[in-house]
């Protein structure tokens, strides 16, 4: 059995990280194991736990997106998809 790619979803609108969560959740392959309400929860995260991959907003409070992905490329080399509205 493969082991599943485990996600990190960044978004300050949970309505829309809860829906991504239970959309990931369904994935055979894929599990959500950990989300983030702004840049800077996620950035902590990332030094608690080693993802395969970040979903990150481009917008949100305390620390955008961008800056989030500047921050975490410092730390890691975990694949980010960024997302816009």
């Amino acid at each position: 059995m493969r082991e599943k790619i485990t996600v990190l979803i960044a978004d300050d609108n949970q309505e829309f990280s809860m829906t991504l969560a239970t959309y990931l959740k369904n994935q055979e392959d894929m599990v959500v194991v950990g989300r983030a309400k702004d840049g800077n929860e996620a950035v902590l995260k990332v030094k608690e736990v080693q993802f395969d991959l970040i979903i990150m907003d481009i917008m949100m409070p305390e620390l955008d997106g961008f800056s989030a992905c500047r921050e975490i490329r410092k730390m890691s080399d975990t694949p980010i998809i960024m997302l816009s509205a």
